[in-house]
């Protein structure tokens, strides 16, 4: 087990000593875990070659291919009337290969994998769900909630390069009971990290992996991104 997987389930374990501690007849407090799968955002690799601290050659691709992976999360909440806080950590993989080049020029390989873990802090807010009208019955029972959260992800590349990057999360999910204090959730997440660039290897190339410019970032390498779709159980504990 990775330093982060430790780390999350201590803190964890600590949010529920804390959580117990403060029940009320309003809290509700809840652990879970989901599967499904993640889309990363689209991605430039550098292919570039140094010696003696020259560059001497630096290949840009025009087309990569991010490959659609498994992503797995535990968690734990806590929910006092409308408002909650979430614990999560996440673990995925992310891999890219460079189809297109702008140059003739080629690198002596394509391929760079991702080992991706993020542990995030949200703050939730519960809404009505979908479709459902505000003096519904089952109001109550189904319900939707959006989440905003920071964190930090730790990133280890091929060719030896691991490295903590901030991150941030935004969330939507969906909430219906199956039984009575399990409950089944579908939820969408927007993960947003930091870039990383590999160590070199022994030929003296290295790859610098980063995303591609968009609008909602929040500086000129927070540009990673991903966008997950998972389904999960949550069993009430109070």
């Amino acid at each position: 087990m990775s330093k982060l997987k430790k780390n999350a389930f201590v803190s964890i374990l600590l949010v529920q000593i804390f959580i117990f501690s403060v029940e009320s007849t309003y809290a509700q407090f809840s652990i879970g875990t989901s599967y499904g799968i993640q889309i990363p955002g689209r991605q430039d690799l550098k292919f570039r070659r140094y010696q003696d601290g020259i560059l001497e050659e630096n290949i840009k691709t025009t087309e990569v291919h991010s490959s659609v992976t498994p992503i797995f999360n535990i968690n734990a909440t806590y929910y006092f009337k409308k408002f909650g806080i979430r614990l999560d950590y996440y673990g995925w993989e992310h891999i890219s290969e460079a189809n297109e080049f702008l140059t003739n020029e080629l690198p002596p390989f394509y391929r760079i994998e991702q080992g991706r873990e993020a542990f995030f802090f949200s703050v939730l807010r519960k809404y009505r769900f979908p479709f459902l009208g505000k003096n519904s019955k089952q109001s109550s029972e189904k319900y939707s909630f959006f989440g905003i959260g920071i964190g930090e992800t730790l990133t280890e590349v091929e060719q030896g390069r691991t490295q903590w990057r901030a991150a941030f999360k935004l969330s939507y999910s969906l909430s219906l009971p199956i039984a009575k204090k399990v409950r089944a959730l579908l939820e969408f997440n927007y993960l947003l990290t930091r870039d990383i660039d590999t160590l070199p290897n022994k030929n003296g190339w290295f790859v610098d992996t980063s995303g591609r410019w968009f609008p909602f970032r929040f500086g000129p390498h927070w540009d990673t991104r991903y966008y997950t779709f998972q389904l999960g159980l949550q069993w009430n504990l109070f």
